[in-house]
């Protein structure tokens, strides 16, 4: 029976899209006759949910062990027993591992769009990523635009690499509406945004086109913003402060899970003008709970939301307006895209990408 051990570091803390992928692959990794999943975790947080036991280092936290690596290279593989295989999840992967590796890589923000990334994010990546991806036996991917990038980008060949997707991370329960309005100051009707608040996202621009729809068609709607403030935000702040519709945006900061539910299935649409994704999750949730999508046609999300949305050209405040415009005044089209939304988000499953994670376990390690 071959050992595999997954790095849990991005699962600890309030969970956005690399957190979200990891966690939701790892409690689904039940170990059977042929691989043995346990998980490895620097300090003290706790983790519940996972069908594995988890190894803890606690001598020191994780931050500390990043900062110091690259002037005392202390192994990996001392830390925590050796395992056959190793995946990490978060693009990196430290010094000295033992045994075989798979690490994931989500996206390349970093070339792409690297004033978008907190410097110190960024600096990881570019300091460690071509080292990460020259130990790694196989290289996981969340689409296939990230593969494409990969292979076009840092040279990796194409069968060296596999796309393991991600997929709506949502439940059926649902909150009591008044409550979570009233907590939040939200009345309807209202239009939703869920994820990080950070430039990437391209907020800004979102916030022009609801301008002028207030402006121009007097939309009746509020703009809620919901997500825990990211970097480099100051120029949205400012943007909502200076907005002359600054009463009708609501900043609701990080959610839970129910909450978040909750707001998917009573907005009327969901907004999602990245500039670029690896993947994007938030889309999909919003299509489960029947909310009509209007989507930025760039990178990935072409790919994921499929004939699912209403495309717009996310560097035009007026194509973003006029998707929106589209959804909200043409109850045929935001129908049709209910409709559309119930069945792409049921292409993608937790359960399939856990699956095609323990066969590609089985390959590397050359089980057959």
């Amino acid at each position: 029976m071959a050992q595999v051990a997954l790095e849990l570091q991005p699962c600890c803390g309030k969970r956005s899209g690399i957190g979200t992928y990891t966690y939701e692959l790892a409690r689904r990794l039940q170990s059977n006759e042929e691989l043995t999943f346990c998980g490895n975790l620097f300090g003290k947080g706790e983790l519940e949910g996972l069908p594995f036991p988890v190894r803890r280092f606690k001598v020191m936290p994780y931050g500390v062990y990043r900062r110091i690596w690259h002037i005392a290279p202390l192994s990996y593989s001392m830390m925590f027993p050796r395992a056959d295989l190793s995946i990490f999840f978060n693009y990196i992967v430290p010094p000295k591992v033992f045994g075989k590796v798979m690490t994931t890589i989500h996206d390349l923000t970093y070339l792409r769009y690297p004033e978008t990334m907190d410097k110190k994010n960024l600096k990881r990546i570019e300091q460690d990523i071509q080292k990460s991806v020259e130990r790694s036996d196989h290289i996981l991917v969340v689409s296939e635009f990230t593969k494409q990038e990969v292979v076009e980008c840092l040279h990796v060949q194409p069968e060296q690499i596999s796309v393991v997707y991600n997929a709506p991370s949502v439940s059926n329960t649902l909150l009591n509406w008044e409550n979570v309005g009233t907590r939040y100051h939200i009345t309807k009707p209202y239009l939703l945004y869920v994820g990080t608040i950070e430039p990437r996202k391209n907020i800004a621009q979102l916030l022009r086109a609801f301008e002028q729809l207030k402006r121009e068609a007097n939309i009746p709607h509020q703009m809620v913003l919901a997500g825990g403030m990211g970097w480099n935000t100051q120029h949205i702040q400012t943007a909502i402060a200076n907005s002359p519709y600054q009463k009708d945006i609501v900043l609701t900061g990080y959610i839970s899970g129910d909450e978040k539910n909750t707001l998917y299935a009573n907005a009327a649409a969901f907004l999602f003008p990245s500039l670029y994704e690896g993947f994007g999750i938030p889309p999909l949730e919003a299509m489960y709970f029947g909310c009509p999508v209007v989507c930025a046609y760039a990178a990935s999300l072409p790919e994921v939301v499929g004939e699912a949305g209403e495309f717009v050209n996310p560097l035009d405040e007026y194509s973003v307006a006029q998707g929106i415009w589209n959804v909200l005044f043409h109850e045929d089209r935001a129908n049709t895209l209910r409709n559309l939304g119930y069945e792409q988000c049921k292409r993608f499953s937790w359960e399939d990408s856990a699956n095609e994670l323990k066969r590609l376990c089985r390959e590397v390690l050359d089980i057959t």
